[in-house]
């Protein structure tokens, strides 16, 4: 069986010898990933494995460069890059091999591989841009805007874990509960165990619990105008304000509890107010103005 045989040459599916592999590989590997598929005609796991990564590779256009290379053939390049069973298959990458696997795989598995390899080419400019503006959407609390440019990121980088944390944090603001937590169940450990999804997770208990206490914002009025310094009362009120939205009347509310008694039930407010940080965001103009006061009161 011919190399061609086996699989159709394609613009970016190519057949790869002893004469170009610095050229088709090596050096086009500095600019693009080059995933380089060692077979043989007598390989039987390679006449299955081959044209399921021939069908993953063809999906991503020009973005990477798949080299099939006949070890047959070649037995140079087999020996100089240590190939001792096939199907072998090497992701080369700024010169040089970063990834690979050897053996059958499934179906799920090569598509993974393939997506890994195209990751090593960075998000885009494209990408980087929706997350600026899903970044700015997020900060301004418009969540419908910023859960549809996250959809719009992880359509065009299916595994990026910014992305998937824009999404979280955006049905979270949502109060899509029960949805966000079937969507983080879904995510694979490597995403998930990921810092922005780790984040983003991190707030989930949080704004459920401020999103229950919201019905409780008028019986709690009544009961602060009757002991208006009441640390419990001020506590529970700052929870079901920041389910509402009013996250600087809700900052407020626990600055004031930390000005009575800094250290009331282990520094409840504190701890409350912190964590309230986290989810409304670091760089929020009310979180920014609540932290200086906070600082103020601890310290002062």
């Amino acid at each position: 069986m011919e190399d061609n045989d086996l699989v159709s040459t394609t613009s970016n599916v190519i057949n790869v010898n002893e004469d170009t592999f610095m050229n088709d590989v090596v050096e086009v590997s500095k600019t693009l990933p080059v995933i380089v598929d060692f077979w043989a005609p007598w390989c039987e796991p390679c006449k299955t494995l081959t044209p399921l990564l021939e069908a993953t590779v063809k999906t991503y256009g020009q973005k990477l460069i798949l080299a099939k290379i006949n070890i047959d053939q070649n037995p140079n390049i087999a020996a100089q890059l240590k190939i001792q069973s096939i199907p072998t298959i090497y992701t080369f990458f700024e010169g040089k091999v970063v990834d690979g696997f050897q053996g059958a795989k499934s179906k799920t598995e090569i598509i993974e591989f393939v997506r890994k390899s195209l990751g090593l080419l960075g998000p885009g400019q494209d990408v980087e841009d929706l997350i600026l503006s899903a970044k700015e959407s997020t900060e301004l609390r418009d969540w419908n805007s910023s859960l549809e440019i996250s959809q719009k990121i992880l359509e065009k980088d299916p595994d990026n874990h910014i992305g998937f944390g824009i999404l979280i944090r955006s049905m979270i603001g949502l109060d899509k509960f029960n949805d966000t937590r079937k969507l983080i169940d879904n995510l694979a450990p490597e995403i998930k165990n990921s810092k922005p999804v780790e984040n983003a997770i991190s707030l989930l208990e949080v704004s459920e619990k401020a999103f229950k206490a919201k019905g409780s914002i008028e019986e709690l009025e009544k009961k602060l105008k009757q002991e208006p310094n009441n640390l419990d009362y001020l506590l529970q009120m700052a929870i079901a304000l920041f389910g509402i939205g009013k996250i600087e009347d809700s900052f407020e509310m626990l600055l004031k509890s930390i000005k009575i008694d800094k250290d009331w039930n282990e520094q409840a407010a504190r701890k409350q107010l912190l964590e309230f940080f986290s989810s409304a965001g670091i760089e929020a103009k009310e979180t920014i103005s609540a932290r200086k006061k906070l600082a103020s009161l601890l310290f002062s």
